[in-house]
């Protein structure tokens, strides 16, 4: 009766033993998951924090995104594109069919033909170094100038761009393997505003949207597969539209008294990455007679007084400030016969003394 007993649960135990691993076997989200029959789903989630407000807004902001897989011999093996309204849902992330922590990645988001040129690649043909993006530019007929200021024109608002700043970690959750992807942006909207301040109390010379022209100079506008730029014209970025406004400001304002209000001109240009080894330069012309008002050699020098001061808290390097901010308003001040007024410039909010650094 014993021996019988004991046949009966080595047979119970055996069918325990079988249904466990027949189990593991089928399952993916088991311990077992390792199996070789088991199909991983692989997929990105790409974020964009890498902003002022440390604030993840890609599914605010973003509605395509590009992404390039190269193996170590540099090759294309993958790309795939997604674009419209799923990429503004929370839970949005790009399936894929390859195990990307094999892969270097490269991923482009923002991408549009009326903003930007880019080749067409072809998987286990193209090569990493012919991922290259240009901003698109308006060449000139002809030039007054001997270089190259004024012949190749951005004059449109640029289409919010992206590049990869960093992939991070590859995860697994059941069966489900995520790699994350970080974005930098590299569109800038630049706010150039003449303020006019009546000093005197006397006549004032009207200022009008038409008193004076503005101009950035940069060949910034051509950017290799890691984002870093290559040899590119000089562009001549010219305002997209230009506004009257009312600039409120403590520039000339003592320290017991609020902030007074002056007529400006706004004009506003949309500048591609801004590179803290570039100096960009900014023009400022009198329409009728070409007399220059204001020139910086080196718009970066305001902005580093800006990331130095405003945001020293953050511990931001000058490139990583550059790259977090999108948006820049610099402010010029004229005198009531349109003379610029040396002493002071605003700069994000940022009251300069001119005497702190070099025009």
């Amino acid at each position: 009766m014993k021996r019988i007993l004991t046949t009966i649960q080595e047979k119970a135990n055996n069918i325990l033993l079988f249904t466990i691993l027949a189990g593991a076997i089928t399952s993916c989200d088991s311990i077992l998951d390792y199996n070789e029959n088991c199909d991983i789903e692989y997929c990105v989630k790409f974020k964009y924090d890498y902003n002022m407000e440390e604030k993840d807004v890609f599914a605010e902001q973003v509605r395509t995104v590009t992404l390039y897989a190269f193996d170590d011999n540099n090759n294309l093996v993958f790309q795939n594109t997604d674009e419209g309204e799923p990429l503004g849902e929370e839970t949005y992330a790009m399936n894929v069919d390859i195990d990307l922590s094999q892969y270097h990645l490269v991923v482009w988001a923002g991408l549009n033909d009326e903003s930007f040129a880019v080749p067409l690649l072809y998987p286990n043909q193209a090569k990493i170094d012919e991922l290259r993006v240009k901003t698109l530019r308006k060449e000139a007929t002809r030039s007054t100038t001997e270089d190259e200021k004024g012949q190749y024109i951005v004059d449109n608002s640029l289409h919010s761009l992206w590049h990869e700043v960093k992939k991070g970690t590859t995860t697994r959750s059941g069966r489900q393997q995520i790699t994350e992807v970080s974005l930098v942006k590299n569109t800038n909207t630049i706010r150039v505003v003449v303020a006019q301040v009546n000093q005197s109390g006397g006549p004032v010379t009207r200022l009008t949207q038409k008193t004076f022209e503005c101009a950035i100079y940069d060949n910034n506008g051509y950017m290799n597969y890691d984002n870093t730029l290559l040899e590119d014209n000089l562009l001549t970025y010219k305002p997209y539209n230009v506004t009257s406004d009312v600039v409120s400001t403590r520039a000339f304002s003592s320290a017991d008294e609020p902030a007074k209000q002056y007529n400006g001109i706004v004009s506003e240009m949309s500048v591609a990455r801004l590179v803290e080894s570039q100096k960009p330069e900014l023009t400022i012309k009198n329409t009728a007679t070409q007399e220059v008002l204001f020139q910086s050699s080196d718009l970066v020098k305001y902005f580093e007084e800006v990331d130095a001061e405003k945001y020293k808290d953050r511990n931001y390097s000058l490139q990583e400030y550059l790259d977090r901010e999108d948006k820049y308003e610099l402010v010029i001040f004229v005198d009531e016969k349109l003379a610029l007024i040396k002493t002071v410039i605003q700069v994000n909010d940022w009251i300069i003394q001119l005497n702190d650094i070099e025009l």
